[in-house]
């Protein structure tokens, strides 16, 4: 049985945030639909009210401000992937949104969608992490800015509140010295549904990384960053035997956050061999010895 619900679709941001502020207790926020579609078509919406922020202007933009990156929770992983201002200065976040789903995934799906729907498989998480992007939060009268980090409380929970509407993304522009790496093992091929993606970023200074950022998805119960592997590649200079060393830690320290389970004896190599296949590609070293 479908789900019933009332749809209405603003056209402001001013008037989305007042129906929030109104009935936003029993009101589900959709943007791009494609999770949210499914949930529809089987039944489980718990809402009562739909709130199509699609056609309001003022959410899909990416924009440089100075240093800063700028973009709207409509813009599309199509756009993502296409945008000059992306591939430039936040390329970890182009190669994610180029790994969404299918063309037609990509071109209806919307970076706001993925952050909010808070899947443990969402692509677009890791590399915004590692982007260390900031989210702002804005119901009527009030707005808050916080690192995406500190968005999640669980696999598909926020933070967020009812009356709340994601605003906007910021994270500061990456320079010429920084190198990146996204790499995502998918399910099946059709929909590349991530079991584990990882983004990496590496500031080089010399022979030496001065800067090392890297994050798991899929794996540890909310986003973060892998600090022990981070700690271990800052300053060093990258070699075959140390990345090897960073991997095993990354597959400790996910076990070590997200406990024992039936999926660890699967994801603990995989999460290994992925990280050091990032950290290879991040740091410019191949496989020959």
């Amino acid at each position: 049985m479908k789900s019933e619900f009332t749809y209405i679709s603003p056209r402001s941001l001013e008037e989305a945030l007042k129906i929030l502020e109104d009935r936003g207790e029993g009101a589900q926020v959709i943007a791009g639909g494609t999770d949210l579609m499914i949930q529809i078509r089987e039944g489980k919406l718990g809402a009562g009210l739909l709130v199509d922020i699609t056609y309001i202007p003022e959410l899909r933009f990416i924009r440089e401000e100075g240093n800063q990156i700028k973009l709207g929770p409509l813009v599309t992983h199509a756009e993502l992937a296409s945008s000059g201002v992306i591939k430039n200065g936040a390329s970890v976040l182009e190669r994610a949104a180029h790994s969404v789903g299918s063309p037609q995934i990509r071109n209806m799906g919307t970076i706001g969608g993925n952050i909010v729907n808070a899947s443990p498989a969402a692509d677009t998480i890791p590399a915004l992490v590692v982007l260390d992007a900031q989210v702002t939060l804005m119901r009527k009268g009030r707005k808050r800015t916080l690192p995406i980090t500190d968005l999640y409380i669980g696999p598909y929970k926020t933070i967020i509140e009812p009356h709340e509407l994601l605003v906007e993304i910021t994270f500061t522009k990456l320079d010429d010295g920084w190198r990146s790496s996204f790499i995502k093992l998918a399910r099946r091929r059709a929909l590349a549904i991530a079991r584990i993606n990882i983004a990496a970023l590496a500031k080089m200074e010399g022979a030496k990384a001065k800067e090392v950022r890297i994050s798991v998805g899929s794996s540890t119960p909310t986003p973060c960053r892998m600090g022990e592997v981070e700690t271990l590649l800052t300053g060093e200079v990258p070699s075959l035997a140390l990345i090897e060393e960073a991997a095993l830690r990354a597959a400790q320290e996910m076990v070590k956050r997200s406990g024992v389970r039936p999926s660890t004896e699967y994801k603990r190599p995989a999460v290994q061999g992925l990280v050091e296949k990032a950290l290879r590609e991040v740091f410019d070293l191949g496989y020959e010895t």
